[in-house]
Parts: C-alpha cells; structure tokens; sequence
C-alpha cells in the first residue's frame, strides 16, 4: 500500500508544470503550441521569456524537493527514488495536459540534490559542463541523465533495486531527448543564442 501511496502522491506533485502554469495563468499562452511544444525550461526561455523560464526551472525544481521531503517523511529513505520516478512520470506525462508534459531535467536534479546532494552535485557539474562546452542545452541535459546512470550505480551504497528505478528515471530522461538526439547527430541542434 505504502508503494501506491508513494506513487499517486508524488505523480500528482510531479503534474504541476512551471511552464503551464506561467504561460496560461499570467501569458496566456499554452506553451505546447509553441517552439518545440515541450512544457519545459527551455522551451520556455525561449517562448516565453528568461524570467519566464528561470520560473519555469525553479518550480519544476522546488516540486521535485518537495516530492523527496514528503516522501522521506511519510514512508522513509528507501521509498525517495520511487517517488521521484512517480514526480518525473507526472512531469512528462501530466494527466491534465493531454499527457504532453517536459522531460524532467529540473525535477530530477530537484528530487536527486535534497536525495543525495554530493552525489546530484557531481551529475549537475556534468550537466553544466556539456551544456557550456558544447553550447547545446540537450547534449548537457542528456550527458546529466548518463551521468546519473554511472554515478549512482558505482558510487552509492543504495539497495540493487533503488539503483534500478534511478537508472529507469535517468532512462526516461534520455529517451525523452529522442528528438533532440537525431537533429544533434544530424546537425541541426539548436545552440545557446540561437546558432546551429
């Protein structure tokens, strides 16, 4: 029961979607008709704006912290990772946005950092470096997700089957940069300021 529990209480965290909500509360704008029609930051910067998509970030970040902190005190420790796969399962796939949500970079670091800081913290230097070294918002994004793979799995000291649902998070994370994964193989990836 405690299992469902985690599930439904930290999808439903997971659904509240920081670019949504800015765009039609305060823009009037349904962010899924624009740009690349993803309800994340990036999107949103560029749509919306760079207040916009700081906001964007902070509340995707905030909810998936909040996830970890409920969770941990309801069910405990061993439940956390369950309940970030249930929030970035809500981020991407929000019942109430036709199920057209973002790809869960924000909630992800958001739930891993107040998780396991030290160890977040080493996949958030990945994710900065990527993104500034190539100039591709994706390619850190999804060099993040890897290192998520790799860290967790040889330097925690988390039970095997936590292990397994943060590498299924992580997954997610990649696949949902299927996309953005071919225009960068083909050539065509969008960089920072707009240059390709």
């Amino acid at each position: 029961m405690n299992y469902i529990l985690t599930l439904l209480i930290s999808y439903f965290v997971g659904t509240i979607s920081g670019s949504y909500i800015i765009g039609n509360l305060f823009l009037n704008k349904d962010i899924r008709k624009y740009g690349s029609g993803n309800a994340g930051t990036t999107n949103a910067m560029r749509v919306l704006g760079k207040k916009a998509g700081v906001l964007t970030f902070l509340i995707d970040f905030l909810k998936g912290a909040l996830v970890t902190l409920i969770i941990r005190r309801i069910f405990g420790d061993e439940f956390v990772p369950l309940a970030i796969l249930g929030a970035v399962i809500g981020h991407d796939f929000p019942f109430y946005m036709k199920f057209k949500g973002g790809k869960g970079v924000a909630t992800t670091l958001g739930a891993l950092a107040l998780f396991n800081f030290p160890l977040t913290l080493i996949c958030y230097v990945v994710w900065v470096l990527g993104t500034v070294l190539t100039k591709m918002v994706s390619v850190g994004s999804i060099l993040f997700f890897v290192s998520i793979i790799i860290v967790y799995s040889f330097m925690s000291n988390l039970a095997m089957s936590n292990i397994l649902i943060i590498d299924i998070i992580a997954l997610i994370g990649i696949i949902r940069h299927k996309d953005n994964i071919k225009r960068i193989i083909a050539g065509n990836e969008n960089k920072i300021g707009g240059r390709k």
